[in-house]
């Protein structure tokens, strides 16, 4: 394992070659019978490597298509997100009436899975008209109801839905735990979420359902003013509709909706589950417990999206647990510093980034590359100026915490971890430390985060 610092994550290896995907289009190729016209990579993602592609047929037709490819060339661990179980997702949505890409083959040796593509973008924020926003919203709850509102109970996938949801929910927690200890690296924060997640599982009498697993604005398409098609089903599986909901809730913090409570009651008008409170508030947490798992096994490779992400979701995560369990948690005080005497070297190349190869730049990926680099920039003055405040803050907050003082942040952590999981910390205790943790983290994040680094989950 590489060295961490207090705000860096584990990292888990991620292998694969140029070969792999030279493999995949021929196959690709070979599949369709036709001729690749057009292949364009798609950004985003954390652990898929995706592509546009267009093949001409023999009749003259275009397929368009959208290949989605795991870089890994071994699959060890235990996290099951394989494509062929991808593969098996969407034959199993295949009969269901809702706007989803089709499965036209996969390759399992290669790693690759090729589905039909639909027009449009998924990137939910450049839409400017409100009105526009919330009827692509509603569409997006349309398909959400008609999903949840399948009977599952004959389906073979993912162990079939037998028994009850909370059996649904404790493998879910049970994989993602376990997901996070493969690491070998612990997380204090972690050990308190997934502790009330064990602890405080709703059991509904409702029989389970199809569950997508990643659901919201960003992880859909729209086109002309209507969504076209519902992407990422990497992790659906069976549980609670609420889940969904949870997922739409955290979406919506990065990419709004102009009415999120309208959304909610268009969900339940389309025929959705009715919205129970209680059990939304407890797939928040479990929702934001799996993006920091996520965070933690560090599968993403640009830094700029791993600081922006960590800073954001371990904040909404100790929200979540507040509002999830009633307990409030106390305004911390910032940290203060001066400004450091590198101050104006970071501004200098913030500002040569942003002002002068950004606006002369014509190729996507070197814009794209420039403006990652400045939020990592911004990110590195703030640890060269508050950073050493932050550590100082922090140790005096796990002191009071585990009631000693710690000779190091790693030893104070590590001895929170043991604290939490013997059960020697109480939860509202860690709770208002967390609360002050993740705020200060914030702080260091925020001007690399812009407006996303003031967003919070909304109110129900």
């Amino acid at each position: 394992m590489p060295a961490k610092s207090p705000e860096t994550d584990a990292t888990l290896s991620v292998t694969g070659s140029a070969n792999d995907e030279d493999l995949l289009f021929a196959w690709i190729a070979e599949t369709c019978r036709g001729e690749i016209v057009r292949k364009v990579q798609a950004s985003g993602g954390n652990r898929r490597r995706s592509w546009a592609v267009d093949v001409r047929v023999a009749d003259g037709n275009i397929l368009r298509l959208f290949l989605r490819h795991d870089p890994r060339r071994t699959h060890t661990g235990v996290e099951p997100y394989t494509v062929a179980r991808e593969a098996e997702i969407y034959r199993t949505i295949a009969p269901i009436s809702i706007k989803a890409p089709r499965l036209v083959a996969a390759h399992d040796d290669l790693r690759g899975v090729l589905t039909d593509r639909a027009p449009g973008i998924a990137e939910f924020r450049y839409l400017k008209d409100p009105v526009e926003k919330q009827a692509i919203a509603g569409e997006f709850m349309d398909n959400m109801a008609a999903l949840h509102r399948f009977d599952a109970r004959n389906i073979a996938f993912d162990g079939g839905a037998k028994g009850r949801i909370i059996d649904h929910v404790t493998k879910e927690v049970t994989l993602w735990r376990a997901m996070y200890e493969e690491v070998g690296q612990p997380d204090p924060l972690l050990d308190l979420a997934f502790g009330w997640l064990e602890g405080n599982m709703p059991d509904p009498d409702e029989p389970p359902v199809i569950v997508h697993g990643d659901a919201g604005p960003g992880n859909f398409m729209f086109h002309e003013g209507h969504l076209t098609t519902l992407i990422d089903w990497e992790f659906t599986h069976l549980g609670d509709p609420m889940e969904d909901i949870a997922w739409f809730s955290m979406r919506c913090v990065m990419e709004p909706v102009p009415d999120f409570q309208d959304a909610l009651r268009h969900y339940e008008r389309a025929g959705g589950w009715r919205i129970h409170r209680a059990r939304l508030l407890y797939h928040r947490v479990l929702v934001s417990t799996r993006v920091c798992v996520i965070r933690h096994r560090n599968f993403a490779s640009e830094p700029a999206h791993a600081i922006v992400s960590r800073g954001l979701n371990r904040r909404l995560l100790v929200e979540a647990l507040s509002a999830a369990s009633g307990i409030s948690i106390p305004m911390a005080v910032p940290v203060t510093a001066p400004e450091g005497e590198r101050a104006w070297l970071y501004d200098r190349v913030i500002n040569d980034l942003g002002n002068i190869i950004v606006p002369q730049a014509t190729d996507k990926k070197a814009i794209a590359a420039a403006k990652n680099a400045a939020k990592v920039i911004k990110y590195l003055k703030a640890i060269d100026q508050l950073g050493p405040a932050v550590d100082e803050a922090r140790l005096i907050a796990l002191a009071a915490v585990l009631g000693q003082p710690s000779a190091s942040l790693k030893a104070g952590q590590d001895a929170l971890s043991r604290g939490l999981c013997n059960g020697t910390v109480p939860f509202g205790r860690a709770l208002a430390y967390f609360a002050a943790d993740t705020m200060w983290g914030a702080q260091l994040s925020a001007e690399a985060s812009g407006s996303i680094a003031h967003r919070h989950y909304q109110e129900l």
